[in-house]
């Protein structure tokens, strides 16, 4: 009974606990036809889910492709420091806050940068786009990867 309480509080707080402010929040669909993928092949689909959570927020990210499906989780806190990501892909990820739409992010796989991207929430909150330069986990060199989801949900 207490954890069921506990789940219901736990509920109801937690939606009153997101910042109406911040537009990266919400759920994202990428648009394979205003992206330009330079990284790999395109996914089938990839879907991008962020949530609120202390220090900044919680993104899933889910991508499909021939392979199957692989969900990645990024903590997006803006401390300057490098967090481990957690699922598909592990690695560490730091994230800076350029601006209210702007953020930019490093990737670091033992011990040296090897990605950098730039996300940015166009001023119509309606779409982001992810540009990214680097090697891939798999050592493949990328420049201006850029993928463009759509906003279905949120803010």
């Amino acid at each position: 009974m207490r954890s069921l309480l506990f789940a219901a509080v736990l509920a109801a707080v937690v939606p009153g606990m997101q910042p109406r402010n911040e537009p990266f929040l919400g759920t994202w669909e990428l648009n394979l036809s205003a992206s330009a993928i330079t990284r790999g092949a395109p996914p089938q689909r990839a879907s991008i889910v962020n949530v609120a959570e202390a220090g900044g927020f919680r993104s899933a990210l889910t991508t499909e492709t021939t392979r199957g499906t692989n969900v990645e989780i990024h903590h997006y806190v803006f401390d300057g420091a490098f967090h481990q990501s957690e699922g598909a892909d592990p690695r560490e990820l730091s994230f800076t806050r350029v601006d209210a739409h702007t953020i930019d992010s490093d990737t670091r796989r033992n011990g040296a940068i090897t990605v950098h991207r730039r996300l940015v929430v166009s001023a119509d909150g309606r779409t982001l786009t992810v540009t990214a330069s680097g090697t891939s986990g798999g050592g493949q060199a990328y420049t201006n990867d850029r993928r463009v989801y759509d906003r279905q949900s949120g803010q």
